[in-house]
């Protein structure tokens, strides 16, 4: 009898570190990915070039949070690729521009990016600069507003809306 209540005390003690070193084990042998940041641009536009020396490509960071009958986007170029800084130059409700003066090695460059999936973002290229629009004209829909806008981390970045 003492036999057996020693082995069940010792099962007792057994059983469940087993158990927890098994699953230490397993979680140990799986990889884990952790979700991050966003480190690259999600979007990429093609940039047509007429003349001199253009970046291939220009990239976006957006964002989009929806909501019941719309959605806030926020858009990041990524300038910094091509330019040193941004300034905002021109803005409404609906229009907002930045020019960034172009690196030596893209100076010479005359071109713009086109795209039909995106017609409300454009880079246009010229006289030295680049220049950042989001035209919320553009798009066919009742309510879209610009209610942010600013240069972050030498990017433009542009926050707005669009309901149904």
């Amino acid at each position: 009898m003492d036999n057996l209540l020693q082995l069940k005390l010792l099962g007792g003690i057994l059983c469940p570190l087993a158990v927890v070193g098994t699953m230490y084990a397993s979680a140990q042998a799986q990889p884990q990915s952790v979700p991050g940041p966003i480190s690259a641009p999600n979007v990429t536009m093609n940039v047509q070039t007429k003349a001199g020396t253009c970046p291939q490509t220009v990239g976006l960071w957006w964002l989009t949070l929806p909501y019941e009958g719309g959605a806030e986007h926020t858009v990041v170029a990524d300038t910094r690729a091509f330019a040193n800084s941004s300034k905002l130059v021109s803005s409404n409700k609906q229009f907002v521009e930045f020019v960034s003066p172009l690196r030596e090695d893209y100076a010479s460059c005359v071109g713009q990016t086109q795209s039909q999936e995106y017609p409300f973002y454009t880079v246009q290229f010229k006289n030295k600069q680049a220049y950042f629009r989001v035209d919320l004209q553009k798009i066919n829909a009742p309510g879209k507003l610009i209610n942010y806008k600013t240069v972050a981390a030498s990017r433009p970045y542009v926050r707005w809306a669009i309901a149904d």
